[in-house]
């Protein structure tokens, strides 16, 4: 993808309601322990701020993970991405971004984007929605890579960034939702990344709700070394306010 596994992000996950005025937001904590041969610890940490008023709505998310191997400490991926939407109309919403992130499992020093386009909600109902996003993105990346290695050690491009969003409540405790990223060079459609996300959330109490989470992401053109596609599989515990 973008060459670095973080390079999409899911902006559409523990949404706040469109009905929802002021100051709202979510943090959620996940973990994997390995005993045995394999002696790991792993966290995760993530959440998402939103401020909304009237039609403008302006939010920032935040995801980190760490692991502890024999007590040290590292950490390989983190990410944090700031957005603002505009509504134009009941169902188009003009939006701007920007995102800073690292991923040492890809080989990603830093990465850096700033891009902005239109999201069109093309189907809304009671307990769900469809939403489709396009966007120009340009963004400049790092990499972590030896002197002999094929793939550029910087690479600037501009890319077009599309996404599909879904949402349903199932019930009053149970929601899903999900989003695809789509996201070719304007200038070569061959070098692209591809995102898939889907979470289950179950309510627990008002403020505590049990996720698990899904992800796919593939780089048509990865640094050296690095596979095209991962996966990756969450269940957490998630705080809401």
């Amino acid at each position: 993808m973008l060459v670095s596994t973080q390079a999409q992000v899911n902006t559409e996950k523990y949404r706040t309601p469109d009905t929802l005025k002021g100051f709202a937001g979510y943090f959620e904590f996940s973990g994997t322990i390995k005993t045995g041969n394999s002696e790991k610890t792993e966290a995760g940490f993530d959440g998402r701020i939103d401020w909304k008023l009237s039609a403008v709505t302006t939010f920032l998310i935040f995801e980190s993970d760490y692991e502890w191997v024999n007590g040290n400490r590292t950490s390989n991926e983190g990410l944090i991405h700031l957005r603002h939407v505009r509504q134009l109309t009941k169902l188009l919403d003009l939006e701007f971004f920007g995102q800073v992130n690292y991923d040492k499992n890809v080989l990603v020093d830093n990465r850096e984007l700033i891009g902005g386009g239109i999201r069109y909600k093309f189907l809304n109902f009671s307990n769900g929605d469809l939403t489709l996003g396009t966007a120009y993105m340009f963004e400049h990346e790092n990499f972590n890579l030896p002197g002999n290695a094929v793939h550029l050690p910087e690479v600037n491009v501009h890319r077009w960034s599309n996404y599909l969003s879904y949402y349903l409540g199932i019930n009053p405790y149970v929601n899903f939702g999900g989003v695809v990223y789509y996201q070719p060079m304007f200038d070569n459609f061959s070098d692209y990344k591809l995102l898939a996300e889907n979470s289950l959330t179950v309510k627990i109490t008002e403020l505590i709700s049990l996720s698990v989470n899904f992800k796919l992401r593939h780089d048509s053109d990865p640094p050296d070394g690095i596979k095209q596609t991962d996966t990756k599989t969450d269940i957490g515990i998630a705080f809401k306010f």
